[in-house]
C-alpha cells in the first residue's frame, strides 16, 4: 500500500544512474512531442494508498487551468526496492502521461533531468496509534511494550534513526509489518503498544474497519516528526505545464480547496508545504 511512496523516493535517488541502467529498447520510446490542446494526461500509480485524493487534486488543477484531465492507470506490483519501476516510469512519462501524480517530493531531491517536480499539494505526516486511552504521547509508553512499523517506510526508517542515538534502556523494540491490517489487530490486542504507519493508511483502515474505532493518534515525542510532501511528476520537456501547475498549486493551497480535500478523505497535515 505505502510502497508507492517508497518508489517514489527509490525513483528520485536511483534516477541520476538511469541513463546507465535504463532496460527500456529504444523503439519502445516515442520521441515526437504530444499535441496538447485542451487536456492532459495524468497518471496514477495503481498501488497508491492516495490514489483518489491524487485524482481529486488532479481535477482541480485540471479545473483552475481549464483543462479536461484525462485520468490513466499507471502500474504497480513492483518490488520494495524499486526494481523496474524506472523504466516504467520512464517510459509512461516519455510516451503517456503529462503529469504523474502522488510522488514524494522535497525541494533538495535529487532529480533525473528528463524529469521535474511540482510544489507539494500536501504534506501529510506519520502518526503514532495506540489504544490504550491514558497514553498521550509515545513517552508514556512503557519501554518493555513493542512498537509496531510500516515496513520500509519514512516513518520506520525515522524511528531507526533516532533509537540508534538512545541507549538500549530508552528506546521500544521495533516489530516492522509489511501488512496494516494485521498491525492494526496486534494494537487492539496488546501484541503491541503502537503503531507507526502514514495517516491515509490509518485512515483508510479506519473506513474499512468499524472494529478500529478505538484507535487513536497521538504525539509522538521524542521522536522527530516525519512526514511526506506529496507532489507530481512532470517531463522536463514541458516546462510551461511545470509552471502552469505550480500557480494552480498555489491557488488551490491559497484558498482553501485542497485543505478541504484533505477534510474530504480524512487526512491529517496540512494543504502545500
Amino acid at each position: 500500500m505505502f510502497r508507492f511512496f517508497v518508489l517514489g523516493l527509490t525513483m528520485l535517488c536511483a534516477s541520476a544512474a538511469y541513463a546507465q541502467s535504463s532496460g527500456i529498447p529504444p523503439e519502445e520510446m516515442t520521441n515526437t512531442r504530444r499535441l496538447a490542446g485542451d487536456s492532459i494526461n495524468v497518471c496514477f500509480d495503481v498501488t497508491s494508498l492516495g490514489r483518489s485524493f491524487d485524482e481529486d487534486v488532479a481535477n482541480a488543477i485540471g479545473d483552475a487551468l481549464f483543462l479536461k484531465v484525462n485520468a490513466i492507470e499507471g502500474f504497480g506490483g513492483f518490488p520494495l526496492n524499486g526494481d523496474g519501476f524506472i523504466d516504467e516510469l520512464t517510459l509512461a512519462m516519455n510516451n503517456t502521461c503529462d503529469m504523474f501524480m502522488g510522488v514524494s517530493v522535497s525541494t533538495n531531491s535529487p532529480v533525473s533531468d528528463a524529469f521535474s517536480l511540482t510544489r507539494p499539494y500536501a504534506t501529510i505526516p506519520f502518526v503514532l496509534v495506540v489504544a490504550d486511552p491514558d497514553w498521550q504521547n509515545l513517552s508514556d509508553i512503557p519501554k518493555e511494550r513493542r512498537l509496531g512499523t510500516a515496513l520500509a517506510s519514512l516513518g520506520e526508517m525515522n524511528y531507526i534513526t533516532w533509537a540508534q542515538q538512545q541507549p538500549e534502556a530508552e528506546r521500544w523494540v521495533r516489530f516492522p509489518y509489511a501488512d496494516f491490517n494485521k498491525m492494526a489487530t496486534r494494537v487492539l490486542d496488546g501484541t503491541i503498544a503502537g503503531m507507526i504507519l502514514w495517516q491515509p493508511a490509518l485512515a483508510r483502515l479506519l473506513d474499512e474497519r468499524p472494529d478500529l474505532a478505538a484507535l487513536r493518534v497521538i504525539e509522538n515525542d521524542p521522536i522527530p516528526e516525519a512526514e511526506v510532501h506529496v507532489g507530481a511528476l512532470v517531463s522536463s520537456r514541458n516546462a510551461f505545464l511545470r509552471s502552469q501547475a505550480d500557480q494552480a498549486i498555489d491557488a488551490l493551497v491559497a484558498d482553501g480547496s485542497i485543505a478541504a480535500l484533505m477534510e474530504k478523505h480524512g487526512y491529517s497535515g496540512r494543504a502545500g508545504e
